[in-house]
């Protein structure tokens, strides 16, 4: 059974991605606002502050069809990341891109489409890919090199007709791959197709992007943060996510950038009017919010930075370095494994994501999100008390 804890009898189905806040909180027998949900990694600042003001001035137009060409919010999408408005599709979050992508590829791939997904990954790339035709290769990132990816192994695998899926950074081991080698790679195989799921690169600090552009800190493009956006390779398709940058899974919002013709064509594999009015007029407002993103990459990397240190301090624990909002975790052989430290911490009302649905990752592994400093401080506790039996006390009510 896979559920949003990981795979096992937990005792109800739930999403395999985590964050299904309401079914973890009826196992738990806690309301929702109870459980400290540590299983979804989404901005802990909550969503901005003028959200609702923003809401409510555009409510009026939930009786309409929303436009079904998304023009403000692509114009306000050229304008903040510095590409060209032809080259963006907007979608109803970014895995109904990732879902549609595969049949849009498949025209230009030709007959017995191959798909190259190194792993640990997001589990949706495969699916997608599977549902589509494609024969999946998943090669594996190795755990000794801190699941870091392998571009030049990489590329050896590549010999045309495949497309190539990558997280940076990768979820959900955090790791983020240099962009300039991997355009190199992908300059250099020309008849492959490159996804890159850039959903979390906005949680990464200046110095660790930096470092994965070869630019200095600080000379990004207009969005302030360096990625791949700008890179115009025409078999590079960059995504990205709104949705957890402005903690709002509720309304859905991702968009991904690629070459005109490619462009197109996802648009047209895309539902009529798959995003609502409201998700758009709130894209608008948030891309004008600097203070927000600002506020949220400090958070993040002093955050992510403590979490990490103390994570490695309790008994048993080994933290992969992370450069995102969440930290991949394994815990040593001989203690319980991930899926009974789950069902332990959501008797204590705390929400864990067990990773033994992704490929390459056993049951000892799973993730936790970066949250703020109080309900970090409270997951160290709990885990502290179910890893050491002599300091657990009762689980609280």
């Amino acid at each position: 059974m896979r559920t949003g804890l990981g795979r096992g009898p937990v005792g109800l189905e739930l999403s395999p991605h985590g964050g299904n806040v309401r079914r973890v909180a009826e196992i738990a027998g806690v309301p929702p606002g109870d459980l400290l949900d540590f299983s979804a990694s989404v901005n802990p600042l909550g969503p901005p502050g003028w959200l609702r003001e923003v809401v409510l001035a555009h409510l009026g137009e939930v009786e309409h069809y929303p436009d079904p060409g998304c023009s403000a919010l692509v114009e306000s999408l050229s304008v903040h990341y510095g590409v060209d408005p032809g080259r963006i599709v907007v979608g109803n979050g970014s895995a109904e891109i990732i879902a549609a992508l595969p049949r849009v590829l498949a025209a230009a791939l030709g007959q017995a489409p191959r798909a190259v997904i190194p792993v640990p990954t997001y589990t949706d790339y495969a699916l997608a890919a599977g549902e589509a035709g494609y024969t999946v290769e998943a090669p594996a990132l190795e755990e000794s090199r801190d699941f870091a990816l392998d571009l030049e192994g990489l590329g050896a695998r590549l010999r045309g007709a495949e497309a190539v899926f990558i997280g940076r950074p990768n979820n959900p081991t955090g790791a983020l791959c240099p962009a300039r080698d991997l355009l190199a790679v992908a300059g250099g195989h020309p008849r492959s197709w490159f996804v890159v799921d850039e959903a979390f690169v906005e949680f990464v600090d200046e110095e660790a992007a930096a470092a994965g552009t070869g630019e200095a800190a600080g000379t990004g493009a207009a969005a302030g943060l360096p990625g791949l956006l700008q890179a115009d390779l025409p078999n590079l398709v960059v995504l990205r996510s709104l949705t957890k940058l402005y903690a709002i899974p509720g309304l859905r919002l991702g968009f991904a950038v690629a070459a005109p013709a490619v462009a197109a064509a996802l648009r047209r594999a895309l539902p009529p009017w798959s995003v609502n009015a409201l998700a758009q007029a709130v894209g608008v407002a948030a891309l004008a919010d600097k203070e927000y993103v600002e506020a949220t990459r400090g958070l993040i990397r002093g955050e992510r930075r403590r979490l990490t240190e103390r994570l490695a301090g309790l008994p048993g624990l080994d933290v992969f370095p992370g450069t995102a909002n969440y930290l991949l975790v394994k815990i040593s052989e001989g203690l319980l494994d991930a899926q009974e430290l789950a069902r332990r911490l959501l008797r204590r009302g705390v929400a864990i994501r067990v990773c033994d649905d992704f490929a390459g990752l056993g049951p000892e592994f799973f993730r936790v999100a970066v949250r703020t400093g109080a309900e970090n401080a409270r997951l160290i506790a709990e885990l502290r008390a179910v890893l050491d039996p002599e300091t657990e006390g009762p689980a609280p009510r």
